[in-house]
């Protein structure tokens, strides 16, 4: 990506046929977590279950025929839901399991991507709350238990989602100092 492309610095070395092969070296500062090994590990596969768990919720809530479904309050939100939760999987399964020194790159499209996507993911989870609500005080003629059972789908999405931000509020990323980068 070019936001990362000021942290390398192309270097022409030999190589074994004596042709000149261009290597990208990287020269940005490093960061550290606040997790050891095993608690990457066990941050990994927690996260990876609870990222799943609002998937399969999400998309099992797009099963529930109601009628709020056809309201745009309703249906854009659970719709661009599904942006949040791509980066949100992706900043996932980018997590390291190895404890050492990261390059930005590996800290922001990881732990950082993920908190953000996260965050967003909650916003819009909300306003489908929300949405869904004003729709069944506003809308509704008699109160049709799948529109419940919608919001429930939501509701439960929406906690299982606080939950992962709550493990992912956790991670603590620091620069290293400059003595330790060289």
């Amino acid at each position: 990506m070019k936001r990362y492309a000021d942290d390398y610095e192309i270097q022409v070395v030999k190589d074994e046929k004596g042709r000149d092969k261009k290597v990208a070296v990287y020269r940005g500062n490093f960061f550290e977590v606040n997790l050891d090994e095993k608690q990457l590990i066990l941050l990994r596969k927690r996260s990876i279950l609870l990222f799943l768990i609002v998937v399969a919720l999400q998309i099992a809530g797009g099963f529930v025929a109601n009628r709020g479904m056809y309201a745009f309050y309703v249906a854009l939100p659970y719709v661009f839901a599904f942006l949040p939760l791509y980066y949100l999987g992706t900043g996932i399964f980018r997590m390291p399991t190895r404890k050492r020194k990261y390059h930005r790159e590996e800290v922001g499209l990881s732990f950082e991507r993920a908190k953000k996507a996260n965050r967003f993911l909650l916003i819009i989870l909300g306003v489908g709350v929300i949405g869904e609500i004003i729709y069944l005080i506003f809308f509704s003629q008699d109160g049709r238990s799948l529109e419940w059972l919608f919001l429930g789908s939501l509701l439960l999405t929406a906690g299982f989602s606080y939950c992962l931000y709550r493990l992912l509020k956790s991670i603590q990323v620091t620069e290293c100092d400059e003595a330790a980068n060289a």
